[in-house]
C-alpha cells in the first residue's frame, strides 16, 4: 500500500510492528519520513514510506519492528532524498556536502551506540558522565549444622579407703595371788571364743558435676573479596581546529 506524504503530519507517533514507539515525525520528504532519536545528541532516521503499513489517528504503523528499523542504516542521508523547496544553490550545497554534514548523523560501524553529531550555535553543552559502582548484598544461607553431643566414657580409678580390723593380742605377766574356786576351776581345760568385728567396704559410684559445657551461637564478621566488571564514561576531545593569526592573513 502506497502512502502519500500529505497523509502524514509532523508530530505523529511512529510505531514499529512490535508495538514499540520509535519516536515522533520530525520532517516529511517525498518517499521518506524523518524520526528524531536521542536527547543530548539527537540522530535523524530516514524511514522509507514503503515500510509504512498504515497511518491514522496521529499514529504511523510500520511493517517492521523498532529494532529492525534502527539497524537498517537509515540514520544516513539517503542518496535519493528529494527536499521540497530547495533550489539549485541548495542542491549544489548538498552535492558538496556542506548541508549534508548538518543533516547526517554519522554512526561508527564498530559501535552502533557512538553517535557523531555536528552541533552549531551552542555556547554551552552539558554531557553527563556516568559510572557504575560495584556493590554486594549479603543473605543468610544454609552453611551446615554443628552437633554437640554428650557421651558416657567408662574408665577405671583407684580410691583409698580406711578400714578397721580387730585382732587378738595375747601376752603373759607374772602374778602372785590365790585362785578363787568360785571363779575358775583349777586344772580344767577350757576354750574361750572371742568374736572379732573387722570392717569391709563396698564400692559406690556417686554422681556429681565437676564442670559444665556452655554452648552459645555468635556472629563473626569476615572480609570477602568481590570482583566484577564496572563501566564508566570518559570524555575524549579531538581538537582539529587551527589558530589563525589575523595579522598574518592581511596581505
Amino acid at each position: 500500500m502506497k502512502h502519500r506524504t500529505d497523509q502524514i503530519a509532523i508530530g505523529n507517533d511512529i510505531i514499529g510492528a512490535d508495538g514499540a514507539t520509535l519516536g515522533k515525525v520530525a520532517q516529511v520528504y517525498p518517499g521518506y519520513i524523518v524520526v528524531e532519536k536521542g536527547f543530548f545528541f539527537p540522530t535523524d532516521y530516514y524511514i522509507p514510506l514503503s515500510t509504512v503499513r498504515n497511518s491514522g489517528d496521529g499514529q504511523i504503523h510500520l511493517a517492521i519492528s523498532k529494532d529492525e528499523s534502527l539497524q537498517r542504516g537509515w540514520d544516513r542521508l539517503p542518496d535519493d532524498l528529494q527536499m521540497e523547496g530547495i533550489g539549485d544553490t541548495m542542491g549544489a550545497m548538498l552535492t558538496t556536502g556542506s548541508v549534508a554534514s548538518r543533516l547526517e548523523a554519522e554512526v561508527d560501524p564498530s559501535d552502533r551506540v557512538a553517535i557523531t553529531t555536528r552541533i552549531e550555535n551552542a555556547d554551552e553543552i552539558r554531557l553527563p558522565l556516568q559510572q557504575e559502582e560495584l556493590t554486594a548484598t549479603v543473605r543468610p544461607v544454609q552453611g551446615g549444622d554443628v552437633r554437640v553431643s554428650r557421651s558416657v566414657v567408662t574408665e577405671r580409678r583407684v580410691a583409698n579407703v580406711a578400714i578397721a580390723d580387730e585382732q587378738i593380742r595375747v601376752r603373759r605377766r607374772l602374778v602372785d595371788r590365790n585362785i578363787d574356786p568360785t571363779v575358775t576351776t583349777p586344772f580344767e581345760e577350757i576354750v574361750i571364743e572371742i568374736p572379732l568385728r573387722p570392717e569391709e567396704f563396698n564400692a559406690l559410684n556417686e554422681s556429681r558435676a565437676d564442670e559444665e559445657l556452655v554452648v552459645t551461637r555468635q556472629t563473626v564478621q569476615r572480609i570477602e573479596r568481590v570482583s566484577g566488571a564496572v563501566r564508566r564514561e570518559e570524555v575524549f576531545v579531538d581538537d582539529d581546529t587551527r589558530v589563525i593569526d589575523p595579522e598574518s592573513s592581511v596581505q
